[in-house]
């Protein structure tokens, strides 16, 4: 679980490093102006990150029955 967890934060660091400069764009700019690169690497790392969520919580729901054996 500390592993997903990682990977969870660190698949987060780009995310809000694509975000930051396409909501300065879209702030000043126009939608059109972001790149669809962007747009699609955005999506793929918030359900990437969505995933790994939901990950953390199985595991955590599976750790807390009486009787489990995850550590």
């Amino acid at each position: 679980m500390e592993k997903l967890a990682i990977l969870r934060m660190f698949a987060g660091f780009p995310l809000f490093g694509l975000l930051l400069p396409d909501i300065s764009t879209f702030i000043v700019g126009r939608f059109q102006d972001i790149s669809p690169f962007h747009i699609y690497i955005e999506c793929f790392l918030f359900l990437f990150i969505i995933a790994c969520t939901l990950g953390i919580a199985y595991i955590r729901k599976l750790g807390d029955r009486p009787g489990s054996q995850l550590q």
